[in-house]
């Protein structure tokens, strides 16, 4: 071992130094030293390594977790905003929404109650109506005679006098009515009140029954003439009336059909209104859901990312240090190398060796100053 350490040197001369020295026996420790130091040094490069690569990848990590955490919040953010105003837009839509079916209600509501009016005038109408045509029939099949063969013996000869006075009646409601001053005229319209007020003067006298006279002077009747004007004008009313009611029936029939018919749009629209205003509602949780839950998932990233941006500055500063440490472990750990190989070196050398050969005298070691004391602390960081 010795002879490795003074290079050139004869081995039987470096071991009988070795033997008789104890420098000898310093420049093996010294060696041992220097092995062990570079050992040390090894493993405490290793552990490093390892610490440095956990550095690494572990501020790798988090800069991409912070790199995606960002990207998450600017989209979270958007996403809040676009459904802020989707919910917003879904507030105006339902309010008209409500507004559009409470008037399509209301809508509908007052068409009902007009036609609901409608068809009640036009019954009130129509029954009115009817009673007057039915007076007129009345009349008009009293002034006619009740038999064939009989005008020529007097009218009210065979006439009733109840079924006459009836008729009249009858006649007197029906000229209260605005259809006949609208279609009778002023001339028969007067005659007609005249044959109201004196019936004998156009069907006889008032017993019933024609003089002698007047039958001898008219073997017609002088009723004859004045009678069939009386029946003309009530054929005239009558035939108004009855053209009037069925102009009412094909009105009250065409004002039915487009009733019905609205209330079928009106009904379709309402529906539809009522769909749309479902889907809205719907829509509208959706999103409320949506942004309750985008706002949270936006808080937590934020703390998340603090808390990552935290542990990323406190790692990349741990890391830091402990880099600064391990350069200067390095740093000392080198000089301390070169400072052992220097003495090996030194010792090891044949002068050296000369030098110990005529040495006559041991050296004492009397005190001791150690420097690895920071060494040692070193070491023990990286352990």
């Amino acid at each position: 071992l010795f002879g490795t350490l003074v290079g050139h040197a004869s081995a039987s001369r470096l071991v009988g130094v070795a033997q008789a020295h104890p420098m000898v026996r310093l420049v093996t420790l010294m060696k041992d030293l220097e092995a062990k130091l570079e050992a040390d040094g090894k493993a405490e490069q290793k552990a490093y390594d390892k610490y440095a690569c956990w550095c690494e990848d572990t501020l790798n990590t988090k800069a991409n977790d912070i790199t995606a955490a960002k990207e998450e919040i600017e989209k979270l953010t958007t996403l809040v905003k676009e459904l802020k105003g989707a919910m917003a837009s879904h507030t105006v839509d339902i309010k008209q929404l409500k507004k559009d079916i409470a008037a399509n209600v209301k809508s509908t509501q007052e068409a009902t109650e007009i036609r609901e009016k409608e068809g009640t005038e036009y019954q009130e109408s129509r029954e009115e109506s009817e009673q007057c045509i039915g007076a007129l029939e009345a009349a008009i099949k009293v002034l006619t005679g009740a038999g064939e063969g009989k005008k020529k013996r007097g009218f009210l000869e065979t006439l009733q006098e109840a079924q006459l006075l009836s008729a009249i009646a009858g006649v007197r409601t029906v000229l209260k009515q605005p259809v006949v001053s609208r279609t009778v005229g002023g001339k028969e319209l007067q005659m007609m009140r005249h044959f109201l007020d004196r019936p004998e003067d156009f069907v006889g006298g008032s017993n019933g029954m024609m003089s002698a006279m007047q039958t001898a002077n008219n073997p017609f009747g002088d009723y004859a003439p004045k009678s069939t004007q009386i029946q003309g004008i009530l054929k005239g009313m009558y035939d108004a009336f009855t053209g009037d009611l069925e102009k009412a029936n094909a009105e009250e029939a065409e004002k039915q059909k487009g009733f019905e018919d609205l209330m079928k749009t009106k009904k379709a629209e309402l529906a539809a209104l009522e769909a749309t205003l479902k889907k809205q509602e719907m829509d509208e949780a959706e999103k409320t859901k949506a942004l309750a839950e985008s706002k949270q998932s936006l808080d937590d990233t934020k703390t998340q990312l603090e808390d990552d941006e935290a542990f990323f500055d406190a790692t990349k500063s741990s890391c830091q240090e402990k880099a600064s440490q391990w350069a200067l472990r390095v740093r000392l750990r080198t000089e301390e190398l070169h400072g052992v190989s220097t003495a090996i070196k030194i010792l090891s050398s044949e002068k050296a060796v000369k030098t110990f050969e005529n040495a006559t005298s041991s050296f004492l070691q009397l005190t001791a100053v150690s420097s690895g004391a920071g060494a040692t602390g070193e070491r023990a960081a990286f352990a």
